[in-house]
C-alpha cells in the first residue's frame, strides 16, 4: 500500500523528506506513515503534525499541495512513483536510482544530485547544480533522464558522469563545468562560460553558447549516434526534430578535454 500526503499548513520550516519513497512505505498503514519522524526545524517531527495521510495506489507516493521548503523528495527512490503537486525544494530525486519523480512546480538547487537511474520530469524551473555532485561528493549524476519544462540555474551538469539531462528552457552560467560524462540537452539559451573544464560529455544546443576560452569549431558532423539515443528518449528526439548533421565544437582543450558542442 503506498500513500497519499497532503499538508496541514505551510511549513514554517524546511522538512527533509528523504528516503520517504514507495519501497520504504511499503506494507504500512496510515497510523503507522503519521509517526514517523523527520528533521524539521532543528527537530523530529511526526509526519502526522504536518501532513494528513491517506491509503493511496499502489506503488505511489502523492504528495498534495507541495511546498518550496520540501527538501529531499524522492531522495533514494529505486522503484515505484513520486507524485508532488506543487513545489519541492532541495536536493530533490538525490541519490535516485530508479522509478519515477513527477513534480509539478518548481524544484531548489541540487536537484537529481547524484543520481544513478530512473527518470525526473519538472513541470517548472529548477535552481542551481541540477544534475550535479551532492555536497561532499566528487561526481555527479551518473545514469537516469531528467527533463526540464522551464529554466535551469547556473552550473547545471558539474560533474555530471552519466545520463541525459533536457532542459526546454534557458539554464545559467557554467553550465558543464568539469563534465565528465554524459548529455546535458537545452533548447534555451546559455549563461557565460559553459564547458569549463570539461573532460568528456555532451551539450546540445540550437545556437553556440558563450563558451569558456578552449573549445575549437571541428566543422560539421552526422548525428548518428545522437539520433540512435534520440529512438530511446522521445523527450531529445523532439529537441533533435529533423535535423541529421550538426556543428560541433571540442574542448574545453585548456584542460586536455574532448568533450563536444553539438550545434544543431
Amino acid at each position: 500500500m503506498s500513500m497519499v500526503l497532503r499538508l496541514k499548513t505551510p511549513l514554517a520550516a524546511r522538512l527533509d523528506l528523504g528516503g520517504l519513497t514507495p519501497s520504504a512505505l511499503a506494507g504500512k498503514a496510515p497510523g503507522e506513515v503519521e509517526a514517523i519522524e523527520r528533521p524539521h526545524g532543528g527537530r523530529l517531527v511526526a509526519l502526522g503534525e504536518l501532513f494528513a495521510v491517506r491509503a493511496g495506489g499502489e506503488g505511489r507516493l502523492v504528495i498534495e499541495a507541495g511546498d518550496a521548503r520540501l527538501d529531499g523528495v524522492g531522495a533514494g527512490l529505486d522503484a515505484g512513483e513520486i507524485v508532488v503537486e506543487g513545489a519541492v525544494g532541495a536536493h530533490a530525486g538525490r541519490g535516485m536510482a530508479g522509478g519515477l519523480l513527477r513534480i509539478a512546480g518548481d524544484a531548489g538547487d541540487e536537484l537529481a544530485a547524484g543520481m544513478t537511474g530512473g527518470r525526473i520530469e519538472l513541470g517548472g524551473n529548477a535552481g542551481a547544480r541540477l544534475g550535479a555532485a551532492p555536497s561532499g561528493a566528487r561526481r555527479g549524476m551518473a545514469g537516469g533522464v531528467v527533463v526540464i519544462r522551464g529554466n535551469a540555474g547556473a552550473r547545471a551538469g558539474e560533474r555530471q558522469r552519466g545520463g541525459l539531462i533536457l532542459v526546454e528552457g534557458a539554464v545559467g552560467a557554467e553550465a558543464a563545468t568539469d563534465m565528465i560524462a554524459g548529455t546535458l540537452a537545452v533548447a534555451g539559451g546559455f549563461g557565460a562560460g559553459a564547458g569549463r573544464g570539461m573532460k568528456r560529455g555532451t551539450l546540445i544546443v540550437r545556437a553556440v553558447p558563450a563558451l569558456a576560452e578552449g573549445f575549437a569549431d571541428t566543422g560539421t558532423h552526422d548525428l548518428v549516434a545522437l539520433r540512435l539515443m534520440a529512438r530511446r528518449v522521445p523527450d531529445l528526439a523532439a529537441l533533435i526534430g529533423t535535423a541529421v548533421r550538426a556543428r560541433r565544437l571540442v574542448g574545453d582543450r585548456l584542460q586536455g578535454g574532448l568533450g563536444e558542442v553539438l550545434v544543431l
